[in-house]
């Protein structure tokens, strides 16, 4: 076991501990990370669409028609916050000024957006460009323009190339000093964009299809969902790691959205992609490892301090935060534990794959993503389909199944430990 301890550390972890260590790696993952509290905002204002949807009278009315284009306007700028906040971590890293970076960066967003500004008789100026640009089919626009702008500000710092501006107040320095990097970024984009003729979101709408084909085939569903726990396991937080991949889901989801607001049924037949950001979050059994099993029969152990640690952990674990199993049972570096960690995510990626492609259950399509919510619960809001409550009750009942003898053999080398 130890050896191959040691060959997996060589071959993955360390790879994985470099990538992640990667300044875009870590302005990428913390870029999406600060926009998160817009996603949460929206996912509440999904959760009210569902409730009022059921309330008669309310169903039908102009309100929730308003209430609805409110939750879209949310979840349709979540691509430019997400430029601004993978810029300002980008600039952060590069220990320039966040906001300078920031705000270049939405400029980029919108060259890269192709818009037409056109003034009608009255003299108005009206932009026109699709609404679908702003939001999360926009990802991965947001991030190449996130690094356009950071990286660019930071290579003109770090050669001299900016304007002297001594002597004036510090508000006053960042204009200047990002004045030449600011005008390059924009030039550069522009040329980019208008005179070069190439277009991000057409490219990145052409490559989802074939990428799909790949990441969201079910060996890279099963990568996928394999992939966290093995981090996990040796230390790295699977964040770091998983962001990167992120953008391919949140496109996914977006479409899926978008076919659902045509009135398709959320099925593979109809062209929604089984694999996306919100099967992820469907999939997040008590956290990364699915362990909310695990925490249930720590609940029932006879060992006290398992059962101590259980009842102290249950309430997080039902909100699918697992740090104090992974930290205190502990399951990181405990190779008794390694393989229920592991084996729980593989087995619920198989069985809910299946059931999704043979359209048993919904696939899920809408933008409710709260992560801190009772798996059952996030299954309904994410599917709207009650039978996708009983697939994770059942994958639940799976995953105590999994991990009940390794529990009490790791029971047993706790009373070896104790005895000794």
């Amino acid at each position: 076991m130890a050896q191959n301890k040691k060959w997996l550390e060589k071959i993955f972890v360390q790879p994985m501990s470099r990538f992640a260590n990667f300044r875009i790696t870590k302005s990428i993952s913390a870029g999406f990370q600060s926009g998160v509290n817009v996603l949460m905002v929206g996912a509440m204002l999904s959760v009210l669409s569902i409730i009022f949807s059921l309330i008669p009278g309310i169903n039908t009315s102009v309100f929730l028609t308003k209430f609805n284009l409110l939750k879209d306007l949310i979840f349709g700028i979540t691509g430019l916050i997400f430029t601004y906040g993978i810029a300002a971590a980008n600039a952060k890293l590069n220990k320039i000024d966040q906001q300078s970076a920031g705000f270049l960066a939405i400029g980029v967003f919108f060259i890269f957006m192709k818009p037409s500004i056109m003034v009608d008789e009255n003299y108005t100026s009206i932009f026109t460009a699709p609404f679908a640009r702003f939001g999360m089919q926009a990802v991965f626009v947001s991030i190449v323009a996130g690094i356009w702008a950071g990286e660019i500000c930071a290579l003109f710092k770090r050669h001299g190339w900016i304007m002297n501006s001594e002597g004036l107040p510090d508000i006053a320095k960042v204009w200047f000093e990002n004045l030449i990097a600011g005008t390059f970024i924009v030039l550069s984009a522009w040329v980019f964009t208008d005179i070069v003729n190439i277009n991000l979101h057409t490219i990145f709408d052409t490559l989802l299809i074939p990428v799909m084909g790949i990441m969201g085939s079910f060996w890279g569903w099963i990568l996928l969902v394999t992939i966290p726990p093995l981090l996990f396991y040796f230390g790295i937080h699977p964040a770091s790691i998983m962001s990167l991949l992120g953008p391919v889901y949140w496109a996914a989801l977006a479409k899926n959205v978008q076919l659902l607001a045509a009135g398709l049924v959320p099925t593979v037949a109809n062209g929604f992609f089984i694999v996306n950001m919100g099967t992820l979050f469907m999939m997040n059994l008590g956290g990364t490892g699915a362990t909310l099993g695990l925490n249930i029969l720590m609940l029932l152990s006879k060992n006290k301090a398992t059962k101590k640690l259980g009842q102290l952990a249950i309430l997080p674990s039902i909100l699918n935060i697992n740090e104090p199993i992974i930290f205190g049972l502990p399951i990181l570096y405990n190779p008794v534990l390694f393989i229920p960690f592991i084996l729980g995510n593989f087995i619920n990626a198989v069985i809910a794959y299946v059931v999704l492609d043979l359209g048993w259950v919904a696939i899920p399509s809408t933008y409710s993503l709260l992560t801190y919510v009772p798996a059952p619960l996030n299954a309904y809001l994410l599917t709207q389909d009650f039978k996708a409550v009983v697939l994770i009750l059942l994958l639940i009942g799976i995953d105590m199944t999994i991990w009940a003898p390794f529990l009490k053999m790791h029971e047993r080398n706790l009373l070896s430990k104790d005895s000794s």
